[in-house]
């Protein structure tokens, strides 16, 4: 068996969160008062940061600004995201088949580390998951791999035995600065074509594909 541990990405990797996620971009473009909401664009910044979507979706810099566009965004996000996440159809069959294979399963990701657990015990996938990084337990974001170095030195795994799988150009960077394999899977908006820039073992279409690695 040639991988140890399996980390992945969150939105758009293990779940579909399209429905809160534009929502809460929605809400908070109508109660700051910001004009030119577009879903399209919204869609397209799922994977970065609170901080820096709000910054590419506004033309706003100023820090302060977008801190309290990410307060507002987070009030609704508490009232809606949980209830309104969806599984993919093969997510909960892939992390099964890897706790079977005794495969340990971690999650980087650029949303709220605390978030992600409470979805995850919704879902009734938690006990799948072994180690969560999220936003919050890290300094610096993806593409830097800080967050997948923190994950190799709580499992105390070699680089050479694990795997990160992700959705975006940014987790495929994070992996290629952390020099760590990847498989880039096309459930978000990032297609083969911007995968083949990046450093990979392998693309696909399906979480489930990735079995056929590991």
């Amino acid at each position: 068996m040639k991988y140890k541990l399996c980390l992945f990405d969150f939105d758009y990797t293990l779940v579909d969160t399209t429905k809160p996620i534009v929502e809460c971009f929605r809400y908070t473009f109508e109660t700051m008062h910001l004009e030119g909401f577009d879903r399209q664009k919204v869609i397209k910044t799922i994977g970065m940061t609170l901080d820096d979507a709000f910054s590419l979706l506004t033309e706003i810099k100023d820090k302060g600004k977008i801190n309290e566009f990410v307060r507002v965004y987070r009030v609704k996000s508490d009232e809606i995201t949980i209830q309104n996440t969806v599984l993919f159809e093969d997510t909960k069959k892939t992390l099964k088949s890897l706790k079977e294979k005794q495969i340990k399963i971690g999650i980087v990701s650029s949303r709220m580390g605390s978030r992600i657990d409470k979805i995850l015990e919704h879902l009734n996938c938690r006990k799948y998951v072994d180690y969560i990084i999220g936003y919050e337990n890290v300094t610096t974001h993806k593409p830097n791999p800080e967050g997948i170095l923190k994950s190799l030195e709580y499992f105390n795994c070699n680089k050479e035995d694990v795997l990160y799988v992700g959705d975006s150009y940014i987790d495929a960077k994070a992996a290629e600065n952390g020099h760590i394999d990847f498989i880039g899977v096309t459930t978000g908006t990032t297609t083969q074509k911007d995968f083949n820039e990046y450093n990979n073992i392998k693309i696909v279409d399906n979480l489930s594909d990735i079995l056929e690695v590991i």
